[in-house]
């Protein structure tokens, strides 16, 4: 009785950890220096709307949404946060 409610523990332990690192692996898609990589890759924009893009990254909810978001409405979604 007790080998099994240990093992159980033990797995959902294990379950937790899987959802933490999966967690983490999404803060790190959306971290600044991915968001500025792809910033810096996008031909549309001159270097000063380059610049002044990195402050919208300040806010983890713009990141998200800025990596969430497909090529075309991507740019046209950081232009209206350049305003």
């Amino acid at each position: 009785m007790r080998k099994r409610q240990s093992e159980e523990e033990e797995a959902k332990k294990r379950e937790e950890e899987a959802k933490k690192r999966e967690e983490a692996s999404k803060v790190d898609d959306c971290s600044i220096r991915n968001c500025i990589t792809v910033v810096e890759s996008m031909e549309e924009l001159s270097n000063e709307e380059k610049v002044k893009s990195f402050g919208v990254f300040k806010d983890a909810q713009n990141r998200e949404i800025f990596m969430s978001a497909g090529p075309m409405t991507r740019l046209i979604w950081l232009r209206t946060m350049l305003v």
